[in-house]
Order: structure tokens, then C-alpha cells, then sequence
């Protein structure tokens, strides 16, 4: 009769918390839509959004950092300001900036699954339905966006305020989901 317990007889299992291969893929991806959408129409977009874009890649490719998802989105942001000060139409402008919010939100949600359950797991579905209700979540606040543009270019300020404030509330109740 074996005097050992049960846990005795486990072996040690060694745990990759590095961030989920398709959400990583997903959010580069997403950061490269929002790139080439902002640096053709400003020469002083292209640092900021292909270094953004290396920034956030190496955050999920290399040493897993959110900061560094951050700090790469931030430079994709700047990117589309940028752009946008040199005169970009807002349709390209909300497309880079619909790359630019799925790319940290993507990155984020990565280094997150990579954490809690490791890099290993199967979470394709997961991270496919996420990626899929956060692109909707974006897509839905751009046109909130695109309908305050072209209200407000009409002469109608109240009713701009208005829609962007509704864009505003609905964008924060999505990103707290």
C-alpha cells in the first residue's frame, strides 16, 4: 500500500503566459490598417504610425507589455491627428482611428487571455468573438461619429453636441463590457 497522497504524484506543469497568438495577430494587423490609413496624407504621420505600430508589436511579440500596447496605440493616435491637421478626409481618418482602438483593445485583450489562461489554451472563440463585437463596438461609434461630423457641418451645433455626447456615453458603457 502506497503511503503518498495525491498531490504527491503531480508533476509540476510549466504555464505560457505569453499573449494569445490570434488577438496578437489580430491587433498588428488592426495597427497596420490604421498606418497605412494616416501616413499617405501627412509625411509627419509616418514616424508616428509605423512606430506605433512597431511599439505595440513588440508588446505582444516581444516581452509581453501593456504598456507598450499602449504607448504604441498612443503613437497610432497621434498619427490620426496628425493626418487629420494636414487636411485627411474624415472617412480615412475614422477608419485609421477604428484600427488604431481595435489594435490596443485587441493587444490588451491578447496579453489579458495570455495571463489568466496562458498563451496554450483554446481561446480562438473567444478571441474571434471579441474581436467581432469590438470591431461592431467601433464601427457603430464611428458612424456616431461621421453623423456629429456632417450634422455639425451643417450649421446645427445643439444637435452635434448632442450626438457626440450620445457617442461618448455609448463608447465608455462599451469599453466597460
Amino acid at each position: 500500500m502506497s503511503t503518498q497522497t495525491p498531490t504527491q504524484n503531480l508533476e509540476a506543469v510549466d504555464v505560457d503566459h505569453s499573449p494569445t497568438r490570434v488577438s496578437s495577430l489580430a491587433a498588428v494587423a488592426a495597427a497596420l490598417i490604421a498606418a497605412l490609413t494616416s501616413a499617405p496624407f501627412a509625411v509627419l504621420a509616418v514616424p508616428l504610425g509605423f512606430g506605433g505600430l512597431a511599439i505595440l508589436a513588440s508588446g505582444l511579440f516581444g516581452e509581453p507589455s501593456r504598456a507598450r500596447v499602449t504607448l504604441g496605440a498612443a503613437g497610432l493616435f497621434l498619427s490620426v491627428l496628425v493626418a487629420g491637421g494636414f487636411g485627411t478626409p474624415a472617412e480615412v481618418l475614422l477608419i485609421s482611428m477604428i484600427g488604431t482602438l481595435l489594435a490596443w483593445d485587441l493587444g490588451q485583450h491578447a496579453i489579458g487571455l495570455g495571463e489568466q489562461v496562458g498563451s496554450h489554451s483554446k481561446t480562438q472563440r473567444n478571441e474571434i468573438v471579441h474581436a467581432s463585437l469590438s470591431a461592431m463596438v467601433a464601427a457603430i461609434s464611428a458612424a456616431i461619429g461621421y453623423l456629429v461630423f456632417a450634422t455639425a457641418g451643417g450649421g446645427r451645433p445643439v444637435s452635434a453636441l448632442i450626438l457626440l455626447l450620445v457617442a461618448v456615453v455609448f463608447f465608455a458603457w462599451a469599453l466597460r463590457t
